[in-house]
């Protein structure tokens, strides 16, 4: 499922320094979400009409809605939730027999992309705090700086442009993921996947994702590999030499944490 069971800023708050007490309400509210979505939702029959045309095979999950009322509940559950990465630690704590896929990407990208289709973090949208990138920040001027950017660099944050300011959250989200799931102590747990490895051998990496699940390949998965493609790589050699020179300087050290420099 990609989307959010629980408000994005739950992610934000769950990196702050909660009392115990409230980062346990917080893994709460993931658990029950999901549980909730798995007893509502999931067992809707529009839902299982509108899974079954995106992926005919599962005709018995069709079936038994239309036919017998609720779908039994699912094997597997599969969770996306990019800002998941501002605090890596709370799916583990909140899920503690879950499995992780952790699929980075260069940052250098990572950012070009959000700025070109997303329009993040402009001075704009550094004016409030409504926005999925900074949903708590401590006020500059007319601006916020988000709580990820480390005390006594706001100028500097806000006196560079947004592709810099991108790279630089994205910056904080890889570094706590470097550090945190190299922490966890079974290696079965975690898997790792290079975007840019993904997209140029998608069955080989298909591969590896369904065995980390203990899954099998249907139709609708061999759909979506073939969709991979690889003309999203390297887009942000586009951008103008001093970006990228920023870039480094501002994310370098995780950029060779993850092989990209």
């Amino acid at each position: 499922m990609i989307g959010q069971l629980v408000p994005v800023v739950t992610f934000h708050l769950a990196n702050q320094d909660l009392p115990a007490s409230q980062y346990e309400a917080l893994c709460g509210s993931l658990r029950r979400g999901i549980d909730i979505y798995l007893s509502g939702e999931y067992n809707s029959r529009f839902r299982a009409l509108e899974n079954w045309w995106r992926a005919p095979d599962q005709i018995d999950r069709l079936h038994h809605v239309v036919r017998r009322g609720s779908r039994p509940r699912p094997e597997r559950f599969v969770y996306k939730e990019p800002f998941l990465s501002l605090a890596p630690e709370f799916a583990l704590d909140a899920l503690p027999n879950a499995k992780l896929i952790y699929i980075y990407r260069d940052g250098r990208d990572v950012a070009n992309s959000l700025v070109e289709s997303y329009n993040v973090l402009t001075d704009q949208e550094l004016t409030h705090l409504r926005s999925a990138e900074m949903r708590t920040g401590r006020r500059y001027d007319e601006r916020y700086v988000p709580w990820w950017v480390a005390e006594g660099r706001d100028e500097e944050f806000i006196e560079n442009p947004p592709y810099i300011r991108a790279i630089w959250m994205w910056a904080y989200m890889a570094r706590r993921c470097h550090t945190y799931l190299r922490s966890v102590p079974n290696d079965d747990q975690v898997l790792y996947i290079r975007y840019e490895q993904f997209m140029r051998r998608p069955q080989t990496v298909g591969q590896k994702l369904l065995d980390h699940l203990g899954a099998t390949e249907t139709r609708a998965f061999r759909r979506h590999l073939r969709r991979a493609r690889t003309s999203s790589i390297g887009k942000h050699e586009r951008r103008s030499s001093e970006e990228l020179t920023r870039a480094v300087e501002v994310a370098g050290d995780v950029l060779e944490a993850h092989g990209y420099v």
